[in-house]
């Protein structure tokens, strides 16, 4: 039976991991897709959204099962607690019966064209379709939300720093020169010959 699929609200995205799973905090469970959606306590959209999602864990556990510590895949955001609740998204990749690795989420522009690879950045505005997984362990209840499909409306390209921008050129040693003069990578005289 198909699960049911729900949209969140058009919201900022942080440590999207879309386009390839990443290692999760526990090195023995599989790489997952992930992202955590930024939605702004102030804005009713996004409230409506969460009271509805608390509606969808009472639909699938009950009022009366006791909700797990990390039973809700939402918190307060550690920078700004009274600003930001942080929902979080993931999928874990898998073997399927017929051999087959799964796919992580479907990425489509905000024209609905498939997504050209691009890392998405911190930043960029996307709405996420998904479907819950619930749960139920010894600590109580829960659910996870697990993308299956990305718009992104507003794309911020994601950036990583080179550590050898601060370095300026200067007068020295240089592999170009060196790997031209010898045709060899070595290490040491050149006068020894090296035992084999």
């Amino acid at each position: 039976m198909a699960k049911d699929i729900f949209r969140t609200p058009l919201a900022e995205v942080r440590r999207a991991h879309l386009i390839t799973p990443r290692h999760q905090l526990d090195k023995s469970k599989p790489k997952a897709w992930t992202a955590d959606l930024l939605l702004a306590n102030g804005d009713e959209k996004a409230q409506a959204f969460l009271l509805a999602m608390e509606d969808q864990f009472i639909a699938l556990h009950g009022s009366r099962k006791r909700r797990a510590e990390k039973g809700f895949p939402w918190k307060a955001d550690k920078e700004k607690p009274s600003e930001i609740t942080v929902v979080r998204f993931k999928v874990p990749k898998f073997l399927r019966r017929d051999g087959s690795l799964s796919e992580g989420p479907r990425i489509v522009d905000a024209k609905k064209q498939p997504w050209d690879g691009a890392a998405i950045g911190n930043g960029s505005r996307v709405v996420v379709a998904f479907d819950i997984d619930d749960w139920d362990g010894e600590n109580g209840c829960g659910m996870t939300f697990q993308p299956r499909a990305v718009q992104v409306v507003e794309f911020v390209p994601y950036e990583q720093v080179d550590p050898t921008d601060g370095f300026e050129e200067v007068d020295g040693y240089t592999t170009t020169a060196a790997a031209a003069a010898s045709g060899w990578a070595t290490d040491g005289d050149d006068d020894e010959e090296a035992p084999f």
